[in-house]
């Protein structure tokens, strides 16, 4: 069985940037509708989307991130045998986003004006809301043709495709940067300072019926990993990775 991996934010930009990637990952596996339900989860991922970027504006935050990234790109451009064509495009792709992304006009503002998805979103909080009879126009366009469907869909996530395009290579790049350290949870408790570190990813062993309960700040961390059932956890190895 492959190890299961947890990532954990040890911010809220990170926590923001995380929730946001899971929700775009929504979005790709809902948006050709192949299947009864995934209007209703398309649209519920796609105003979750529009809830958090109401709450913060990360373009200046996230651009900030990416350009910090070309000292990374500059340090594997002198490993032996590194792709210099993989990495140029990286590079070119960096310059791209962290220029256009604070130029670009207010995420989700498209989105918050348009009237059909407002409807939607005034029902979402209601148990059952989204019946025919609660907003007869998502009756309506359920039952318009996929093409015309899949156009407007399109047309929703274009909004949000930039930002969604830089926190995929942001993500990326801290992932693939990230080396992951045996580590021992003493009695199922471990501790370790945050200096810098935006998240931690920990691997265990699927076969262990343990989950891990992060809290931390910007000083430092604790795990706890707590049984799934009433079994008493004791000394227990695991792997580390801190990404700054």
């Amino acid at each position: 069985m492959s190890p299961l991996l947890y990532e954990f934010p040890l911010n809220e930009k990170c926590r923001s940037y995380l929730r946001l990637d899971d929700l775009f990952q929504q979005l790709q596996a809902c948006r050709t509708l192949n299947t009864a339900g995934q209007a209703v989860a398309l649209f519920k991922a796609q105003l979750d989307v529009l809830e958090l970027l109401e709450r913060c504006d990360l373009r200046t935050e996230l651009a900030k991130d990416l350009a910090s990234q070309q000292a990374r790109l500059d340090a594997w451009a002198r490993v032996p045998g590194v792709d210099a064509d993989a990495l140029a495009q990286l590079s070119e792709q960096l310059a791209r986003l962290s220029h256009a992304l604070p130029r670009t006009p207010r995420l989700g503002q498209f989105l918050r004006e348009d009237k059909f998805l407002a409807a939607i979103r005034n029902r979402f909080a209601i148990p059952g809301g989204l019946c025919a009879f609660d907003v007869p126009q998502l009756h309506y366009w359920l039952n318009l043709p996929a093409e015309r469907q899949q156009q407007d869909i399109n047309g929703w996530l274009s909004h949000t495709q930039l930002l969604q395009d830089g926190l995929a290579l942001l993500l990326t790049l801290w992932r693939e940067a990230s080396q992951f350290r045996p580590q021992r949870a003493m009695t199922g408790f471990y501790q370790d300072n945050a200096e810098q570190t935006e998240m931690i990813r920990l691997r265990l062993p699927a076969e262990l019926a343990v989950y891990p309960v992060v809290s931390g700040n910007k000083y430092r961390f604790t795990i706890r990993f707590m049984p799934v059932d009433e079994m008493e956890i004791g000394n227990l190895d695991f792997e580390l990775a801190n990404i700054k």
